[in-house]
This record gives structure tokens, sequence and C-alpha cells, in this order.
């Protein structure tokens, strides 16, 4: 209940902002990019191999290494947010909670999720509140692959590079200016999917763990999925895969020919042979 309050008043917030900082008499050209954006974004590093080496406070305060969070067969779900971030922050981990609760999959069992914080003053205090907030609203499971990060500087400033997340700080409003931006990792730690934006697909974040995994979780049902469908970067999400499709259909039709034309071998054989013994 609280968090859903808070998303209502975020969404407030985030509208009135909105209004009050657009300028009718500001005029861009449309290839210019705001001078508040410049150096802000994500440049995708697909199959970039991230720095397990790297050290992090977890929720409890403990130094612990991304080696730590990548198991065997099971990919992680990364985000890079600050969690006083008022406004985009809330936004993603709340679209990722939401979606995570409609997956059959759950956290900690298939995958693990990881939230790193960009913001090298925010404490292991703070992530073990904000994490606290969020496995309430799951209500699944009991907090096992939910792992919520603090660094300093220069370990926050070499994971945000290998995945080619760039961001800064605004000293006008206090608040750090980034893109938001969810990273499928698979278990040895590369790069495998960016799912951008605030709302995530169910499906689309099912089948980039999959592919993540190399098909070490899920079923069978999950495996055709994978086979069916393509990610297609422009539309972030997986869309029908036309070539795999056709050569689905060739090989039904070549069941479907088979059923027919072997019996009728079958049948024409016996015959023949029948024929000669007369």
């Amino acid at each position: 209940m609280v968090l859903q309050v808070s998303r209502f008043l975020g969404i407030l917030l985030f509208a009135s902002a909105s209004l009050f900082a657009y300028d009718p008499s500001a005029r861009f050209d449309k290839n210019e990019k705001p001078k508040e954006l410049e150096g802000v974004g994500v440049q995708e590093k697909l199959g970039n191999q991230l720095d397990l080496s790297l050290a992090f406070r977890n929720e409890a305060g403990e130094k612990v290494l991304l080696s730590s969070f990548f198991k065997r067969d099971k990919p992680i779900l990364l985000s890079l947010v600050y969690y006083k971030c008022p406004t985009l922050c809330n936004f993603h981990l709340n679209g990722i909670t939401d979606t995570l609760k409609k997956l059959d999959w759950q956290v900690g069992e298939e995958f693990d999720y990881v939230a790193v914080s960009f913001d090298p003053k925010e404490t292991p205090d703070l992530a073990r509140a904000k994490r606290s907030a969020y496995l309430k609203e799951y209500s699944r499971g009991d907090g096992k692959g939910w792992h919520f990060l603090t660094g300093e500087q220069k370990e926050i400033t070499a994971l945000a590079d290998s995945v080619g997340f760039s961001y800064k700080w605004n000293p006008e409003n206090e608040q750090w200016i980034h893109s938001s931006v969810a990273y499928v990792i698979t278990p040895s730690g590369k790069i495998s999917r960016y799912l951008h934006g605030i709302t995530f697909d169910q499906r689309t974040l099912r089948l980039s763990l999959l592919e993540a995994s190399d098909g070490k979780i899920g079923d069978f049902t999950d495996q055709f999925a994978l086979f069916c469908f393509q990610f297609d970067p422009g539309k972030n999400t997986y869309t029908l895969y036309a070539y795999n499709i056709m050569k689905l259909g060739g090989f039904l039709t070549l069941l479907i020919m088979a059923a027919f034309l072997i019996p009728f071998w079958i049948r024409h054989n016996r015959n023949s042979e029948l024929i000669r013994k007369e």
C-alpha cells in the first residue's frame, strides 16, 4: 500500500516537474541535445565482460565481490540506480518489481536481482531500507536473490563504464541525471540484453533471462518460445522471427507428408509382394 501511494505521488511530482520545466519560448534544433543531457545516456556493449572482482557493500554492510552473485546456470538482472532518487529510479524499481511479481519464476531460484547505487555517498542502511520495501511489495520467498549494493566511486565508475552507463550530477536541483535501463547478465558475467525504460514486458524479461542462461532455466515451452521469437532492439521487445517460423512450418509440412506417404508406401510394398507371390 505504501509503495502504491508513493508511486502515485511520484507520478504527480514527475508530471508537475515536467510542466514547470517546459519553456514554450525555448527553441531546439531537432538534432540538438539539451545541455543538461550532454554526457548522459547508455551505450550498449552487448557481450562485454563485467569485472567480477569489483567489491561493493551489501545491505548488511558486508564487503562482497560481484563474483559472489554469479552462480552456475543462473543469470542476473542488474539495475544501476540511486536510492534517494525522487522520481526515475523509483519508477524503474517499481516497474521491475511489478514485472517480477507476474513471473512464475522466483527471484533467488531461476535468477537473482542486483541493484547497485551509483551515488558513493549512499550507505548500506539506506540500501537495506530500500530492499525491505521492495521485498514487502514482492511478497514471495524469503528475500534470497535480492541484493541492494552501495560502493566507492572507483568501483561504481568501473561498473558503469563496463555497461555503458553515463550519468552526471545536476547542482541546480541536486539530483543525478541518468537513464533508466535494466541489464540482463549471463552466469559468466557478460552483458546479454539491455531493457530500456521504466516498465517491462513479462515475456521480454522471461525470454531475455532464458537466453542469457543459454536455455538452462525454463521448460520446453520456454525453449520453443525462444525459437519462435527474436529480440527487436528498435521495439525493445521480442517479436516473431519469420525465418524460424518458416523453418518450423517446413518441418511440420514434412511430418504431415510423411504421415500420409509412409502408410501408402507400406501398403504399396505389401501389395507388390503379394502380386509377386501369386
